[in-house]
């Protein structure tokens, strides 16, 4: 591309044994442009840039040292893997990443043999990192290691249970530690630096042998080898903060640190001694998120993910722009406005304070917002203990997130049917963020629960409505609404409270018989309506219903429509398989009132990669002009037992 920066050595290199003869004045010219190169990407494609930013020094040393994709790297998340796609191949593709068709924005199996596991969801390199070494163990092979994870991660649950399994394994495993905001612990001085260096020595680890062995050879000598061995603990401990290492080092570890995540003659000193140690070894690397970009190393949270053209400053527009409010950001300014009234009113959320919507309402009320971590399972109880106790809480997750706390949603919350509000955001598809990020299965895993509500709500209006009736009810709600912009439309009248019930947006001019009522769940609504205008015109009498509540179903409303209808269509953005059409359907055979023909549009069963939202839709035929055509064609076939996606009573 002409408008790229030309680099000496990057564009250059294609795999990781490009990298091997490299010097270290080389490598060091290398990570700047590859930064160069990062910020380039993100500002035509978007994506994760600070942390790609930081782990710059780590992914070079990483491949420089170790053979991928014989050696296995597990990284956590995998957001900060831009680097390691440019070295392992993918450098010519790294303009189509999370693009339609392009690369992902995470490491995917499917992609390339070096991407040795996918991720996307947090907490999960140590347990695959486990699974890789135990299997090297068993198959008699000889391979390295290596789990990146971040300090941010190993906050979850699932990392401690990892390393509590340390302690099984019999062999090398190195673990680095990337920790980017200085949470956990910080080197003190030169001492600190100076003491890694030693212990990273393989002659300080040789002598520490040959000392162990002479002193099992003389009276009591292994007390004294205990002896000898603690006080040195206790002068390393004065000596550098290693509270954290000794933590490590009672699951199991050799612990490395904390060292400079930057400093690439370190890091190799670290991972060669790491390389050749028998057994775990954790090294904690101090990095930088953002690292060698100003705006990004001032507000590592805000450049995190950026959009195209965002990455690098540009000039200021004359033009004034309008905001566009995000219904995440919605949520989050309709719970300012409910705390401002309700004292009993607390959200909590598992570190999505700002992918939430909520970085506003944790600044007007700091006590009312409990940021728990990557902790989804500890989330989903934390709100049942604060809902047995009076208070109301509301958990603001993402769908796919909550996959994670099932079992304590249905264990700890619906058994027990405790009030809490399930603030369920990108439900539907999540756009460049991809496979392990689309919600399109909380429909799937919610309607089999007893005690759930379930709401849709097709707009902001709704979104504000529905909040507000759900914290007055007594049991659990699930409210799910999809990812981007709000949608604020005054072509039908504007209801002020919701009480539970579905809405007729459309309704056909013949009164008795309609060719089809449109049932059409939360996301899909003002698609519908649209739809139903269109067909209007051809002559087709069509009805549009806004589901609503899911779950319970509002009989009263769709039961005269549903009797009516030679046809019904159900229209919702979430799996075909146990989703709201198999639940209506389920419904309506129970109480023997399955009457005409009925159909549906929603997403097949498949996984669907990343992209446009508008465009993932269009192929599920989920949008205005899908649902027009699959109507007419429906309508205009004069056999309708030849015609998809229907179930013929």
């Amino acid at each position: 591309m002409d408008e790229l920066n030309k680099t000496k050595l990057l564009d250059h290199l294609s795999f990781p044994d490009d990298l091997k003869d490299l010097s270290i004045e080389d490598l060091e010219l290398l990570a700047s442009e590859i930064r160069t190169r990062l910020l380039e990407i993100g500002n035509l494609c978007g994506g994760h840039l600070a942390s790609n930013l930081g782990v710059v020094e780590i992914t070079l040393v990483l491949h420089t040292l170790f053979n991928s994709p014989t050696d296995k790297f597990a990284w956590d998340t995998s957001h900060q893997t831009y680097v390691h796609k440019m070295l392992t191949g993918r450098l010519n593709q790294m303009f189509s990443i999370r693009q339609e068709g392009g690369l992902s924005g995470f490491t995917n199996i499917f992609e390339s043999e070096h991407d040795s596991f996918g991720a996307g969801h947090a907490s999960t390199a140590l347990s695959a990192a486990l699974g890789f070494a135990h299997s090297r163990e068993l198959l008699n092979q000889d391979h390295k290691v290596v789990a990146i994870i971040g300090d941010a991660s190993l906050s979850g649950g699932m990392s401690f249970e990892a390393l509590n399994n340390i302690e099984r394994l019999n062999s090398n495993f190195i673990c680095i530690l990337n920790d980017n905001n200085m949470a956990i612990s910080k080197p003190v001085g030169n001492m600190s630096t100076y003491m890694t260096k030693i212990r990273t020595s393989p002659l300080y680890d040789q002598a520490k042998k040959i000392l162990e062995q002479f002193l099992t050879t003389i009276p009591q000598g292994g007390s004294l080898k205990r002896k000898i061995e603690k006080g040195l603990d206790h002068l390393r401990d004065l000596l550098v903060d290693q509270k954290f290492g000794v933590m490590f080092e009672e699951f199991g570890f050799q612990y490395i640190g904390p060292i400079d995540g930057h400093d690439i003659s370190m890091l190799m000193a670290a991972l060669r001694y790491a390389e050749h140690y028998d057994g775990p070894v954790l090294i904690h690397a101090i990095t930088q998120k953002g690292k060698g970009h100003g705006p990004a190393e001032s507000d590592p949270i805000k450049y995190h993910g950026v959009s195209p053209k965002k990455a690098v400053s540009l000039p200021e527009s004359k033009e004034p722009k309008q905001k566009v409010i995000t219904n995440s950001e919605f949520f989050g300014n309709t719970m300012i406005d409910i705390c401002n009234q309700q004292s009993d009113v607390v959200v909590v959320t598992p570190a999505m304070i700002g992918g939430s919507g909520l970085t506003q309402f944790a600044a007007v009320h700091p006590n009312k917002l409990f940021d728990v971590g990557i902790a989804e399972e500890h989330a989903v109880t934390f709100v049942a203990g604060l809902a047995r106790t009076g208070i109301k809480p509301v958990l603001a997750i993402y769908s796919t997130f909550l996959q994670r706390g099932y079992d304590q949603l249905i264990h700890d919350v619906c058994i027990q049917n405790l009030p809490v509000v399930f603030a369920l955001d990108r439900a539907g598809f999540a756009g460049e963020d991809g496979v392990t990020h689309h919600g399109l299965f909380d429909y799937a895993y919610m309607l089999p629960i007893p005690n759930m509500t379930i709401l849709a709500p097709k707009d902001a209006n709704e979104i504000k409505t529905m909040m507000h009736w759900a914290l007055n009810q007594k049991s659990p709600i699930s409210l799910r609404y999809p990812k981007g912009a709000i949608i604020e439309r005054t072509d039908i009248s504007i209801e002020t409270q919701f009480d539970g019930s579905a809405e007729l947006m459309f309704q056909s001019t013949q009164s008795d018989s309609y060719d089809i009522s449109i049932i059409a769940v939360g996301s899909m609504a003002w698609d519908a309506y649209d739809a139903a205008q269109e067909l209007r015109v051809k002559g087709y009498h069509v009805n549009v219903i806004n589901l609503r509540s899911v779950k319970p179903l509002d009989r009263k409303t769709l039961d005269p429509f549903i009797q009516a209808s030679k046809h019904i269509l159900v229209v919702e953005e979430g799996s075909q398989i146990s989703g709201c059409f198999s639940y209506l359907i389920q419904t309506y055979k129970d109480s023997n009132k399955l009457t005409g023909q009925w159909h549906f549009l929603g997403v097949p069963d498949q996984f669907y990669d990343h992209g446009k939202i508008p465009s993932l839709r269009k192929q599920c035929q989920l949008d205005k002009d899908g649902i027009v055509a699959f109507i007419t064609s429906l309508l205009n076939t004069c056999d309708s037992s030849q015609v998809i996606n229907q179930v013929v009573l």
